[in-house]
Formats: structure tokens, sequence, C-alpha cells
């Protein structure tokens, strides 16, 4: 039943993340038994609008959640589940959009690192204003007891359809093979089977000493080994997610000594090259510059996907659940 199904997950997302599945799994054999029921007497299969009165007898989504969160002293019932969710918007839709926001406009102001040191500070600060104004709302509007109508009157069709939380210990098969696919052509470009076009006269000098050749190959190759495993036995076990914790902590060492190796992009011209072309000196340190800090942009990005992998494995190695928050959504699986 897509009503149910759609009322269920609602409360689900309400819920704490420890208490999800054995609450929902309470919820949902008692709502399927009063269906049975229902149907019992009614001698057919029920309709929609039967289904709908059965849930509003046993109340709204937020005032069901409710009744399984510690009582709080500052913010009551029934505004406290309100609140959580005015929280998770925050934590997951505004300060994302915040970063994103701040991090592509920092790129074209004149200091981009600062300006992208910057835009976090301003993102977080506002992030924390925001939740600090919504704990005043909600605590003045329990104090002046205002009727929410809303949670009398409501209809299956007014909840919002939050995205369903996928069981952490199963993977996809479409991650699966896009990592597959993608570290497959890293190697193959790594050992030099295909090249990126070259511009005549014009010659990228690459920084990485020749020792780094092999370390990341074996990495490399073996975590494209675990992707293609993952693709035919899509679920993770703990010698599996032990495995992935040695390639998390070996990239991250790999990436440590990447950087100590920065700046990695400079260009070389042949001798009259720049006479031919125009280019000035400065113009030809301004793309290295530009070019260098974009590439340690990604290194860093790429070394807070490989923490955030490291923290779940370890869980997932030890036998726990792994974490689920639009951090580690944004950064691992």
């Amino acid at each position: 039943m897509e009503s149910l199904d759609r009322y269920l997950n609602f409360i689900r997302f309400l819920l704490p993340r420890g208490k999800q599945e054995d609450i929902i799994a309470e919820l949902s054999e008692d709502l399927h038994a009063q269906v049975a029921d229902r149907e019992a007497e009614l001698g057919r299969p029920i309709n929609e609008a039967e289904l709908e009165a059965l849930l509003k007898r046993c109340g709204h989504p937020l005032m069901v959640a409710a009744r399984y969160q510690a009582q709080q002293q500052l913010i009551g019932q029934p505004f406290y589940p309100l609140y959580l969710l005015a929280l998770k918007m925050v934590q997951w839709v505004l300060l994302p959009l915040l970063l994103v926001i701040g991090l592509m406009l920092s790129v074209f102001r004149p200091h981009m690192v600062d300006a992208m040191m910057q835009a976090v500070g301003n993102a977080i600060g506002s992030a924390i204003f925001t939740v600090g104004l919504l704990t005043v709302a909600f605590a003045v509007l329990e104090r002046l007891q205002v009727k929410l109508h809303f949670l009398d009157n409501w209809r299956l069709s007014d909840l919002p359809k939050v995205p369903v939380i996928q069981d952490p210990s199963q993977i996809t098969r479409s991650a699966s093979f896009g990592g597959f696919a993608g570290l497959l052509f890293f190697i193959v470009w790594w050992v030099g089977l295909i090249r990126l076009p070259q511009l005549p006269h014009v010659h990228f000098l690459q920084a990485l000493p020749e020792g780094f050749f092999w370390p990341v190959l074996l990495v490399a190759g073996a975590e494209m080994l675990l992707h293609l495993v993952n693709l035919f036995l899509p679920w993770w076990t703990r010698r599996r997610a032990a495995f992935r914790l040695v390639l998390d902590v070996c990239s991250l060492v790999l990436l440590a000594a990447i950087a100590t190796a920065w700046p990695w992009f400079a260009i070389h011209m042949d001798a009259g090259m720049t006479a031919d072309i125009g280019p000035s000196i400065r113009d030809v340190a301004k793309l290295e510059q530009v070019v260098n800090l974009s590439l340690l942009v990604s290194l860093g990005v790429m070394a807070l996907s490989y923490v955030a992998r490291l923290v779940q494995d370890l869980r997932r190695a030890r036998g726990l659940p792994a974490y689920w928050n639009w951090l580690m959504a944004m950064f691992a699986n």
C-alpha cells in the first residue's frame, strides 16, 4: 500500500536513527493488522478513503513520532517533533546549499583560498544562527500554547515524500559499476595506454616522482576488484569492510605523500612559442596557479571522502551499522 508506506516512511524520518527500525517494524505490524481486521469486516479490500480514516485515528506522523521521543524541558509536545524536523531541514538543505553557493562564488574572487574558507565559516555561522532563531521561535510558540490545527485536519496527500533511507548493509549495483568503470579508465590512463591530447610546442610538466607509480596502481587495482565483487554480491560483510578499511588508510597515506609534492602542474613552452601566440609569463603563471589550486581543492575533497569512508568501514568491520546523515551520504557509502 503506497499510502501506508508513505505514512510510515515519514514517521521513520522523524524518529531517532538508532530506534527507527524497531519502532517502524512495530508500527507496521500493528497497522497492517488493523487494515486486515477492517478488510475482514468489510469483506473486501480497503479503499484509499477508508485507509486514510484509519491512519487519521492513529494520529499525524508528527504526533506518532512524538510518543517515542523523550520529553523536553525547553520545547515540549507537540512542538518538539516539528522542531526536530526544522533542524533536519537546516542540516540537510540550508547548510549544504549555503556551502555550495559560497564555494562557487569564491572561485571568482581575487584570493580564492581565503574566500573559500570565509564561505565555509559564513555557511556554518548562518546555520547556527538559524538554529538559534528556530529554538527561540518554537519555545515561544510552546509557551503561548499555540494550537496546531494541521495536526487534526490533515490528509495523506499532504504528507511530504521524504527520501527512503537505504539499508546501510546493501550496496547499489550502479555505484559498484560506476566505481569499477571509473577506476578501470584511471588505470588505463595511469599506465599510459591512453594519453590526453597535447598542444603543439606546449609541455605539461609532471611533478609527481616515479615512486608513486606502483603504489597508486596497486591501491586502484585492489579497489577496482572490490567494486567487481560488490557488483555481484551487493551487500557489506565484515571482511569486505575490513579490506576496504585497509585501502582507505593506504589511500590517505598516498594523498598525504602526494600533497608534499604540491604544486603538481607547470607549463613549459618551446622557444619562440610566446612570440607566436602572445601569452605573457604572468598569464602562464596565473593559469598554473589556478590549476594547482583546483587540484589541491580536489585532493582535499578526496581526503574528506576517504576519512568518511574510513569511519563507515571501521563500524562495518566491527559489526556495527554505518552512520547515516547528510555528510556521510555526500562523502561516503
